[in-house]
């Protein structure tokens, strides 16, 4: 349930904080996230990728469906990509990565400060 309320705040406020804010808030959501939901680091990561990536997907295909894929086509040969679907697949992927490594920034600051407890289930003193 963590797992998917994680990916649901972060997809969510990365699609509308997106137009508002500067491009390195899909850094600065999961990083606080991260800080306050306790969770190992792969699900961490895996939470923030998807969420932002699936959010970035949405954003980049509304503007070139607005555009009618004027701004896209400049890009491409600015970059010298072969598609459009590429364009939108690999900055959705830059986005992904760089709001998981956020996540994972977030939960190391949270294990740096934060003791762990003992787990143990019996105690033989």
């Amino acid at each position: 349930m963590n797992f998917i309320l994680r990916i649901l705040i972060i997809g969510i406020s990365s699609y509308y904080f997106s137009s508002l804010f500067p491009w390195w808030i899909i850094i600065l959501i999961p990083f606080i996230l991260g800080s306050i939901i306790d969770d190992n680091y792969f699900s961490h990561f895996l939470s923030g990728f998807l969420g932002t990536s699936a959010a970035w997907l949405f954003i980049l295909l509304n503007i070139d469906f607005e555009t009618q894929s004027i701004l896209t086509l400049k890009v491409i040969q600015i970059l010298e990509i072969d598609s459009v679907n590429n364009l939108i697949i690999i900055n959705s992927l830059i986005g992904g990565v760089f709001s998981g490594l956020g996540n994972i920034s977030g939960l190391a600051l949270r294990n740096i400060f934060v003791k762990k407890k003992n787990l143990r289930d019996y105690r033989f003193n």
